[in-house]
């Protein structure tokens, strides 16, 4: 994976990340632009191993699929674990697994702790507030933190 689409990626997972908190779910035209990343990096070096990506795909689509009907995540996070999968390959797909629950950990650990969300008038405190008392804090934050912190790590080895 090159600087350049990795940056590209991680601008499209920022974006994505901003809709999600407030719209709470994940539009088609970003996935569709991260396919489209995921195909020129396909096309343009061409790894020995492409196959195994729709086989990590896979995997983090049908784990997505029980965790929705599990109801523990929506179903635009089911697709967006489907193209996480693709656009990291299996050993990318393997770091963000590990990276996930820490970074649930971590996200949780923020809500509990930060004082301003009870008393701050900003826009992004009121939505935070809102989300918190529903107990509908969007997953699909995290699993877009854990891809861009495998991407760049896939990108550093």
């Amino acid at each position: 994976m090159s600087l350049a689409i990795t940056g590209v990626s991680i601008l499209i997972l920022t974006f994505l990340a901003h809709f999600l908190f407030w719209y709470n779910r994940v539009p088609n035209r970003g996935l569709s632009a991260l396919l489209l990343v995921w195909s020129l990096q396909l096309y343009w070096f061409q790894p020995a191993q492409w196959y195994m990506d729709f086989a990590s795909a896979g995997v983090a689509f049908l784990v997505g699929l029980v965790a929705w009907k599990l109801r523990i995540i929506s179903a635009s996070e089911t697709k967006l674990l489907l193209v996480a999968g693709l656009l990291l390959g299996w050993q990318g797909s393997l770091m963000a697994l590990i990276c996930l629950p820490f970074v649930m950990l971590v996200m949780n650990l923020a809500m509990r702790l930060d004082k301003r969300v009870k008393h701050g008038h900003h826009p992004f405190w009121r939505r935070l507030r809102i989300l918190k008392s529903r107990h509908k804090l969007p997953h699909g934050i995290a699993i877009i933190f854990a891809t861009m912190v495998a991407s760049v790590a896939k990108l550093a080895l």
